[in-house]
């Protein structure tokens, strides 16, 4: 008989990067670790469906953390289930249409799953690589490189040696020219993937420089990445949310800010004493 398990433990054993997944158990691990509170409103078919795998490998992998059903996980779950000052009562009967009460939970579930990084593993080593590498470089394609280069000229305020990549040379030169052993890679990249994300994870990765991810749950390269940070980005619009990706970098941002302390006010005074000369900025 399996013993119950508490929703800390099921957290634990989803996000267990040692246990010899494949890519399509991996991509369920995560899809149950950012959903768990929605799980009992799902199905083993309606997860094999947005997850893209069939609903064997679902009942495969529930049968591998203990359970013979998903109700037998959601029930366990309903016994730990949190009482959240986010969760939102009655919001489709409110002012607005349907879909903005959808909407608008689907961000406060979504911002929440979000915040919930500062206290992982995988959050404090992404911090610490972009605090301390000497050169970080920033990529993001298509419809996110408008996210990824604010990302790094926001970063650039904070620390000297930012970078941001956008692949338009199309050697990616400026990343294996430099010291790699003293390199860290930023990848952002959601649905649909970009191509250059996948090869330049990979590429980077085989040649010794750190790589972090920020992406979907679903990403098929995530794996590759030496950190990986996921990006719920789900709603109940017709394109998949940047909100939360946002709130993700923001967060990620601050924390690198607290992660180096005072010299943060030091390159904030040099970068305003050149401003000043160059009087690009107007304060009047």
């Amino acid at each position: 008989m399996t013993l119950p398990m508490s929703r800390d433990l099921v957290l634990s054993r989803l996000q267990d990067e040692e246990a010899g997944r494949t890519q399509s158990e991996a991509m369920l691990a995560r899809f149950f670790a950012a959903h768990l509170d929605d799980l009992p409103f799902e199905t083993a078919a309606s997860i094999a469906k947005r997850v893209g795998v069939s609903a064997v490998t679902v009942g495969r992998f529930l049968r591998s953390l203990g359970y013979q059903r998903l109700t037998d996980l959601t029930q366990e779950l309903r016994g730990h289930a949190p009482s959240s000052a986010w969760q939102l009562k009655g919001s489709e009967n409110g002012n607005g249409s349907n879909i903005q009460a959808k909407q608008l939970k689907a961000h406060v579930d979504n911002l929440t799953r979000v915040f919930a990084h500062v206290d992982r593993p995988e959050w404090r080593d992404a911090v610490k690589l972009l605090a301390e590498q000497p050169q970080v470089f920033v990529a993001s394609f298509q419809n996110l490189r408008g996210i990824g280069h604010y990302f790094a000229s926001q970063l650039d305020y904070a620390r000297a040696g930012v970078r941001f990549l956008d692949g338009q040379d199309g050697t990616f030169a400026d990343l294996f020219d430099a010291e790699r052993r003293r390199s860290c890679l930023l990848i952002i990249d959601s649905r649909r993937y970009a191509r250059k994300a996948g090869l330049l994870a990979e590429r980077a990765k085989s040649a010794g420089i750190k790589v972090i991810a920020v992406t979907d749950i679903y990403c098929p390269w995530i794996e590759t990445a030496d950190v990986r940070l996921t990006d719920p980005g789900e709603g109940e619009v017709f394109w998949d949310s940047a909100v939360s990706t946002v709130a993700l970098l923001e967060l990620l941002l601050e924390a690198v800010i607290e992660h180096l302390g005072p010299k943060v006010s030091t390159r904030m005074e040099y970068l305003t004493d050149l401003q000043d000369g160059f009087g690009d900025f107007d304060d009047t």
